[in-house]
């Protein structure tokens, strides 16, 4: 790739940067789109695209042979109001060429998230690829390369099992509850807490068809707003298929219950046992599923002990996540295959990316050629005569265009295949 646009990448991640690193080198959408229009004027720099998640900052670059994109970053980013220290200090990491493209398809594909195979990535990877699309085309090379990444990340989640079974607490949560029934769609379940793992947890719940979802929390006004927030983006089938409930109701609420998840921050159980005994005494002998995935506990030791109740907490929900990483991480091997041929299917285009603009100039002179030969014969002969021969010379066009191409793509050097290229110019070409 040396002799082509030069492909750079700078990062700053998890796997090398603590949070308060992190921190320092995130980007907000102003940062990026200054940062995008300070690295456009810059000699020698073709495009930036800047990517910045809460476990990632990344700048992808396109320069042209021989440029050093150092200085012109780190003068970009100071420019842009960013630290820009963090980008060349031992928390960061740079890739050149197909290392770089190898590390953008392995970020899409999910094989460099915190969470293996999360595909929340890939949806981040192609917002930064459209801003930096509104407000400047970015180079042949970035532009190919983003492009192959998205495609690479959507065979590995669709072609192996890596973004398969829950690794994140809130998930795990509702994975175990899936296992007490043999489908959630009949079942209600009781939200303690709408913080953000709460949260998740709800629209986990809400993904996988839980029959009713009420939300309890110790501010009635958050308890609304998840639920409103979460019925906008139901199924208009069900209307209010979430309701919320205030803090003093938390004792009636587990009398309807199938599944209770609690995740608050209380110092203290929330739930206790006489809480739950008392509810327990209406229910029947209908079993009780309760999920404490709060630190501290949520649910109180003694809850364990009534009949028909059954307490789980973080200890299990840890059991299956790491089942499901051990998994996950089996993937990895298919996963890392389909990337080094997706990188291959790059540098194949890499490769014949010089010969495009000749290929293409000698295409158009032999259809003017052919146009003008049918033009000829049309004023001869008949249309379907006429037709023929546009489809001759088509044909003849293809051949040609292909015995061409072969040719040059057998050279056996790179100077080898510039001056077959200038010869084809000469001859054809640079005559007219």
């Amino acid at each position: 790739m040396s002799d082509q646009e030069t492909l750079h990448v700078f990062t700053v991640n998890h796997r090398y940067a603590p949070t308060e690193i992190r921190e320092r080198a995130h980007l907000d959408d102003d940062q990026a789109v200054a940062l995008m229009d300070l690295m456009a004027s810059s000699p020698g720099c073709i495009s930036c695209i800047p990517v910045s998640t809460c476990n990632r900052t990344e700048i992808y670059l396109e320069t042209v042979p021989g440029c050093d994109p150092a200085p012109l970053l780190n003068k970009a980013l100071v420019s842009a109001g960013v630290e820009a220290g963090v980008f060349f200090g031992p928390n960061a990491r740079g890739f050149t060429d197909l290392n770089a493209v190898g590390h953008l398809f392995r970020v899409s594909a999910g094989l460099e998230s915190m969470m293996l195979g999360e595909p929340q990535i890939s949806g981040q990877l192609k917002d930064a690829y459209r801003r930096a699309r509104q407000f400047r085309e970015p180079g042949p090379g970035l532009l190919r390369a983003f492009q192959g990444s998205f495609r690479a990340g959507k065979r590995v989640r669709t072609e192996t099992r890596i973004n398969r079974g829950a690794v994140s607490i809130a998930f795990a949560a509702v994975e175990l509850a899936r296992k007490f029934f043999t489908s959630l769609n009949l079942q209600r379940a009781v939200l303690v807490g709408t913080g953000e793992t709460g949260s998740l947890a709800a629209r986990h719940f809400l993904k996988h068809d839980i029959g009713h979802l009420t939300a309890i929390n110790r501010s009635a006004e958050k308890a609304r707003e998840l639920a409103e927030i979460l019925n906008e983006g139901a199924d208009r089938a069900l209307p209010n298929r979430v309701t919320a409930r205030p803090w003093d109701e938390l004792t009636e609420a587990l009398v309807d219950a199938d599944v209770v998840l609690s995740t608050t921050g209380a110092t203290d159980p929330v739930i206790t046992a006489e809480m739950v005994q008392k509810a327990a005494h209406q229910r029947q002998g209908k079993p009780l599923f309760l999920l404490d995935i709060a630190v501290p506990r949520d649910i109180h030791p003694d809850v364990a002990k009534i009949s028909n109740v059954f307490v789980f907490g973080l200890e299990d929900l840890q059991e299956i996540i790491q089942i499901n990483l051990a998994a996950r991480q089996k993937q990895v091997p298919h996963a890392q295959k389909i990337i080094d041929e997706e990188i291959s299917e790059f540098q194949t285009w890499l490769d014949d990316v010089d010969l495009r603009p000749t290929v293409a100039e000698f295409k158009s002179y032999l259809e003017g050629l052919k146009d003008k030969q049918v033009g000829f014969v049309r004023k001869k002969q008949s249309d379907e005569i006429a037709a023929a021969v546009d489809r001759s010379l088509q044909q003849f066009i293809k051949k040609v265009l292909g015995r061409s191409v072969s040719s040059l793509k057998r050279a056996e050097s790179r100077q080898e295949r510039e001056k077959e290229l200038e010869l084809l110019r000469k001859i054809f070409l640079d005559a007219e």
